[in-house]
């Protein structure tokens, strides 16, 4: 099954450096949730940095952004120590999030095939109901595109 525009988000738990997190933690706030497949990689880098240099402007209109991939609470946290990333970064990695979201997919690199995150992203309004998707993110101006989505949620 893939999600649409419109469905409610799935639920999941993740884990973060202050916890456990759940699809009902995003309640109350629009969340901008983005997949991406490796800490400290150039395009992963690219796009953390672009979210972590537009927040003011999200939280301005109470939107969270949180980064998902499969790297553990260890590379998380050298990432976010390394970039100053002020937002969360959840840890996927028996890869469930994925999975619901539907970011698992099978890739194709140099004619060789094998699975990994499709770098997407998901609005999500405060009632948690997906606003906006985008698949196969180009990382350098990403960021920017969410806000302007964002700005349109009322």
């Amino acid at each position: 099954m893939s999600l649409k525009t419109g469905d409610k988000i799935p639920a999941f738990k993740g884990v973060t450096a202050d916890g456990l997190i759940s699809a009902k933690d995003l309640k109350g706030s629009n969340a901008v949730i983005y997949f991406y497949p490796k800490d400290n990689t150039p395009g992963c880098t690219i796009e953390a940095c672009a979210f972590r240099d537009n927040l003011p402007k999200f939280k301005k209109m109470n939107a969270k952004v949180y980064g998902v991939s499969k790297d553990d609470l260890k590379s998380h946290d050298k990432f976010t120590q390394k970039y100053e990333l002020p937002f969360t970064l959840i840890s996927d990695e028996d890869g469930s999030i994925c999975e619901a979201f539907g970011t698992w997919v099978e890739k194709n690199l140099y004619g060789k095939k094998y699975m990994g995150i499709e770098r997407a992203t998901y609005l999500i309004d405060e009632k948690g109901v997906i606003r906006h998707i985008w698949r196969k993110v180009k990382a350098r101006g990403h960021a920017e595109e969410v806000l302007d989505e964002v700005k349109k949620l009322k």
